[in-house]
């Protein structure tokens, strides 16, 4: 059961991390984006994430199940790109837009490469191993 807490974490702390960024005031956001496009933001933001839901939903895995895993980070990120819109079009200030799902969930797909390539470096593949 405490192994879980350790693969469950980030993905949770993330997705509570999004929901307290998308109750920032629009300005607020403007103004610390450092004008990076608002796609691009969401993308890294929802890559990062997709991430963490692979390393949770991976552990109780065996590797031939690597494309259930993938799907169920993917589906997971899908719906949390969708809350989080719904979400914000309830904030003053704020809006949601499907191009702002739409990054996000491509951010989420691609954190399949994204996963895989950080599991090659040999202290996180490691500890991904003996966790």
């Amino acid at each position: 059961m405490n192994y879980r807490i350790k693969y469950y974490a980030p993905a949770i702390l993330y997705v509570i991390l999004i929901f307290a960024l998308s109750s920032l005031n629009q300005q607020f956001v403007v103004n610390y984006s450092w004008s990076i496009d608002d796609f691009l933001l969401h993308f890294v933001e929802y890559n990062l994430y997709g991430v963490t839901l692979i390393w949770a939903v991976m552990k109780d895995k065996p590797g031939s199940e690597l494309k259930t895993s993938y799907r169920l980070a993917v589906s997971i990120g899908a719906l949390s790109a969708i809350a989080d819109e719904f979400y914000q079009s309830f904030i003053p200030s704020r809006f949601s837009t499907i191009e702002d799902v739409v990054a996000d969930v491509f951010g989420v797909i691609l954190s399949i490469i994204t996963f895989s390539l950080l599991m090659k470096i040999p202290v996180l593949e490691r500890f991904r191993a003996h966790a």
